[in-house]
């Protein structure tokens, strides 16, 4: 792979940009975003202009709004775009697409009203070209922030073809990095969409003031129902056991860490508007992927026939103007 794009130059897709570029000053290297004043600014700077504002790209990776010039020829396109627009990109960037390519995915959603995973939506919006592509997914316990500043992480990457995610795997891989493999596309896709519904939860405890050991209580019963959905949809189940990072460890992060799913039930659990609350985080620059993910969670476990009262009582909360109060009272019942 001689040619590495990164499409999204938000929080986590800058700070992939910093991990690719330190393994690899040999290879041709972009950073590709809409947003001209953000690339301006990483272009002048090689800082990002609203996160991470101490970490620095190296000279070698090109920071560029030329969408043409940054795909064509690569070997390796990492998405770094939220499942909401993802569409929309696909259509912009297929048609310069000249090779064999291999897509790697870091968004954690489902798209709302089809819900679909990102790998599906690829496929879908790639039918009526003649591309010949492979797709991975990367998920785990990774804040963009603690990427940035080279703490131990562990993230699962996930192709059918498990020699093509070993490929790319070993391209992300360092001594802060560790990256395991596996061809359950499917868990690691519904992993990282589906812990930032329990972490809005867990968050609603946080801001009702109640201590870890009832939040544990809430993510541990709701964990479980959310397996259950997983599976049905075809994710293989030791995907969802304790030794999985884009599961048990990015449940665990997301849960107890500084993620912006959790700030998000916090703030409703403390008594702010759901709607206002969305309108909160997005001045702040922190889109909530799980707000939408709940919708379609709902909507899953409706088709599948799963009970889940928990992902169903989350729901009420954020759709049903449910006080967070009465379901923490009902926690226990469910």
């Amino acid at each position: 792979m001689n040619k590495i794009t990164i499409l999204g130059a938000g929080a986590f897709g800058f700070a992939m940009a910093k991990v690719v570029s330190e393994n690899h000053d040999d290879k041709e290297l972009f950073l590709f975003d809409v947003q001209e004043e953000h690339i301006a600014h990483i272009h002048k700077t090689r800082r990002h202009p609203i996160f991470h504002e101490d970490t620095e790209l190296p000279h070698h990776i090109i920071a560029t709004t030329d969408l043409k010039n940054a795909v064509t020829d690569a070997d390796l396109i990492i998405l770094a775009i939220p499942s909401k627009f993802l569409r929309t990109a696909i259509e912009n960037f297929k048609k310069h697409i000249t090779k064999d390519v291999v897509f790697l995915n870091l968004a954690k959603g489902l798209e709302n009203k089809t819900n679909m995973r990102v790998s599906e939506i690829l496929k879908q919006g790639l039918d009526d070209s003649e591309i010949k592509y492979d797709i991975c997914c990367l998920s785990g316990g990774m804040i963009a922030r603690e990427v940035t500043l080279k703490n131990p992480l562990c993230a699962d990457l996930a192709c059918k073809d498990k020699a093509v995610a070993e490929k790319v795997a070993k391209m992300l891989r360092s001594d802060c990095l560790r990256v395991e493999t596996c061809d359950d596309i499917v868990g690691v896709e519904l992993s990282g969409a589906f812990k930032n519904v329990i972490a809005i939860g867990a968050g609603l405890f946080d801001g009702l003031g109640y201590a870890e050991s009832s939040k544990s209580a809430f993510v541990s019963a709701a964990a479980k129902e959310m397996k259950s959905l997983a599976v049905a949809m075809g994710a293989k189940d030791e995907t969802f056991g304790p030794g999985g990072h884009a599961w048990f460890g990015d449940l665990m992060t997301t849960c107890f860490g500084a993620s912006r799913n959790r700030e998000f039930g916090e703030t409703i659990g403390k008594g702010m508007d759901v709607n206002e609350a969305v309108e909160t985080m997005k001045r702040s620059n922190k889109s909530i992927e799980g707000y939408i993910t709940t919708a379609v969670v709902y909507s899953l476990l409706e088709q599948h026939r799963i009970e889940a009262k928990l992902l169903r009582e989350v729901h009420s909360v954020l759709y049903n103007n449910k006080d967070p109060k009465e379901f923490i009272n009902n926690f226990i019942t469910c």
